[in-house]
This record gives C-alpha cells, structure tokens and sequence, in this order.
C-alpha cells in the first residue's frame, strides 16, 4: 500500500504528507479517503496536482476535498488541480462555498 502512496505522491512531499494524512490521520479523514482516494486515481491527479487539491482548493482539510471531489465534475476538478498559480480555487468556489454553508447549518 506504502508503494501505491508513493505512486500517487509521484515523488512530490506535498502530495505525500497528503496521502499519509489519508491513511494515519483521524477516522474521518480515512473515511473521507474512501472518496478522495478513487477519485483522484480515475482523473489522474497525481503529484503536484494533487497537493494543489489538497492544499490549495480543499485548504488541508480532507472533508473539504472530499466533498470537493464527489461534487466537482471530473473534468473541472482536474483542471483547478493543475494550477499552481492559485487560479484553481476561483474555479471551483461556489463548491467550497456550498461546503462552508453545510457547515454552518449543521451547527
């Protein structure tokens, strides 16, 4: 499983601290793994995309991303994920938004 991590990181620390916080962090982060890990594997968002998704569009937090990738459609999340300029997060706004307001809600 380790070797499949490491795969999916392509090598860049970011992206690694991201998929180990998947498999060592919180059960909640593992569970949020159960979506987070299928997706991005079908879109091929490996490497530096992936700590772009991570850290950019789902601020370090993995409910985020996966909620980010179940309601993004593949291709815009693909496409968000692959800028590293930031621009990425304008993108896919008005689903990290629809996040923030289901937060507010539940409380």
């Amino acid at each position: 499983m380790l070797e499949e991590l490491f795969q999916i990181s392509e090598g860049n620390p970011g992206a690694l601290t991201c998929v180990m916080g998947l498999v060592n962090g919180t059960i909640e982060d593992s569970v949020a793994a159960i979506t987070i890990i299928p997706t991005i594997k079908k879109n091929q968002i490996y490497g530096t995309d992936l700590y772009v998704l991570w850290s950019d569009l789902s601020q370090r937090n993995y409910q985020l991303m996966a909620h980010l990738c179940k309601e993004v459609p593949s291709d815009l999340l693909k496409l968000a994920s692959s800028k590293q300029d930031y621009s990425g997060i304008e993108m896919v706004k008005e689903y990290i938004e629809s996040f923030q307001k289901s937060l507010v809600v539940s409380k």
